[in-house]
């Protein structure tokens, strides 16, 4: 194993690219086909993206952990199934990176930068990384998130932040931070990562990348010892891309029954097709405080983009944004609790011992879930209920539910371990984990969702549009989602 230091705050912007190095940033298709012609091998296409790993990582801290000599064994096994005409599967010799949030056999696995964890070295393959085995993609290392996933920006006290690459001084959001960063760098083709509140959208936005994030139940993730820990909010498994072809057909790969996921899905995903999509446009998500330039933006952009679809004005019911975000803390914080007290088997201790080498915002997660009873739990579950019933209602009268994706355009890098969201926005308070996101509803009632970038501000930020399906109606979401795309190309 190959590990670079990605502990380097300083360094210019990257080069402009040579004509090799324009391969990193081709699409999945276009590699695949030019790879099934002979044009070059996965081994050379794996190299140079592990050049530019060594080259722009310090800058960027995209990758905690580098697997160059593993990558290139596999991309050789690659290149040799492909000349015996045996391809394993639609990412067959393709670079991709896992998060590390999630766990790889014989590779470091520190939780997202948990710093009592920074040697440990995991024995667990999950469902996702064999199934991006199974289909032959490469897997270039491991990227960066925040400790255990628990906010929405991408920096820890082990590695510190992931920043934009377009413009250093800003997060790539998070928790899939790492993911967003080296797809947009050209660090990797897509990228691994999960959404437990908007961690595959969030980053999206913030780096002008597409993050989807499927139906509940739709991509498996067997846990143990707890097979149910994914319900509550639902997590998920995901994929990162600079297009909705790629993340699909990324997504695609991992979205496979497991009878050992309760929630895996038993049967395969129906594309759709519908001759006019009704998509709903609320600027507010119910009542989330939207910063004037992201509103102005995405306003704009929908008001063209209605001269071409069919788009009308929606209100969804939700409840107040603020008891949403509170909903979203206490709900994740019994997950954080029980977390806790597994890391005993560790020798770590976030309680007593341990407890100065994590930010204040998971400690306080801790003692929220150390406080809640069954009873508090549960209501909390009805709270969610309330949740669902608003966003089927909206489902009653269109298609597709867009919204921008985040409140903010872009969160600057804080002290190391210490980048959080904005504390208020328009004057409006927002709790800082992820309360500046318009992402965790959606989590709570299982819906797909997509970010794809729409617009940027003055200064060059990333606006990211959120797109919501009915649940199980992913096939018409990201046909929709290539629609947009299309059109704001144009």
């Amino acid at each position: 194993m190959t590990e670079t230091d990605p502990q380097s705050q300083h360094g210019a912007e990257y080069a402009p690219l040579n004509r090799d190095e324009e391969l990193c940033f081709q699409t999945v298709g276009e590699l695949e086909a030019a790879l099934d012609r002979g044009d070059f091998t996965s081994e050379e296409l794996t190299l140079l993206h592990l050049q530019r790993i060594d080259r722009l990582n310090p800058q960027i801290n995209a990758y905690v952990t580098v697997l160059a000599e593993q990558a290139l064994e596999s991309a050789k096994r690659s290149d040799d199934r492909r000349r015996a005409g045996e391809k394993s599967g639609s990412l067959d010799g393709i670079p991709v990176s896992v998060k590390d949030v999630e766990p790889m056999a014989g590779v470091r696995f520190t939780m997202g930068g948990l710093v009592p964890m920074s040697d440990h070295v995991s024995n667990l393959d999950p469902d996702h990384v064999k199934a991006l085995r199974d289909g032959g993609a490469v897997i270039l290392g491991k990227t960066n998130g925040p400790e255990l996933g628990h906010k929405g920006t991408t920096d820890n006290l082990l590695f510190g932040p992931t920043k934009a690459p377009f413009d250093l001084r800003y997060n790539a959001g998070g928790s899939s931070g790492g993911a967003a960063a080296a797809v947009v760098a050209g660090l990797a083709v897509v990228s691994q990562g999960s959404d437990g509140g908007g961690s595959l959208r969030i980053p999206a936005a913030m780096t002008g990348s597409v993050g989807y994030k499927a139906s509940s139940l739709r991509v498996p993730e067997v846990r143990r010892p707890n097979a149910f820990q994914a319900l509550s909010p639902f997590q998920t498994i995901g994929m990162i891309g600079r297009t909705v072809a790629d993340t699909r057909t990324a997504t695609n790969l991992l979205a496979r029954h497991v009878s050992r996921d309760p929630f895996s899905w038993p049967f395969p995903v129906v594309a759709e097709t519908q001759s006019s999509v009704r998509i709903g446009f609320d600027p507010r998500f119910g009542n989330f405080p939207i910063a004037n330039d992201v509103a102005v933006a995405t306003a704009e952009q929908m008001t063209k983009l209605s001269r071409s679809l069919h788009v009308e004005d929606l209100h969804v019911g939700l409840p107040d944004y603020a008891e949403l975000a509170e909903l979203w803390v206490r709900l994740i914080s019994v997950q954080t609790a029980v977390l806790a007290e597994d890391f005993r088997a560790f020798g770590v201790d976030l309680r007593g011992k341990d407890r100065d080498s994590i930010p204040p915002e998971l400690a306080r997660e801790i003692e929220i879930g150390d406080r809640m009873s069954a009873v508090d739990n549960s209501r909390d579950q009805e709270f969610r209920t309330r949740v669902l019933d608003a966003i089927e209602d909206a489902f009653e009268v269109v298609d597709i539910i867009a919204t921008p994706t985040l409140c903010v355009a872009g969160v600057r890098n804080g002290e190391r371990g210490r980048t959080v969201g904005p504390s208020d926005v328009e004057g409006m308070p927002t709790e800082t984990t992820i309360g500046w996101t318009l992402t965790f509803p959606v989590n709570f009632s299982g819906h797909p969702a997509i970010s794809i970038p729409i617009a940027t501000t003055a200064d060059g930020l990333p606006i990211g549009l959120q797109l919501v399906g009915r649940r199980g109606s992913d096939e018409l979401l990201l046909h929709t989602a290539e629609s947009i795309a299309r059109l704001l190309a144009a």
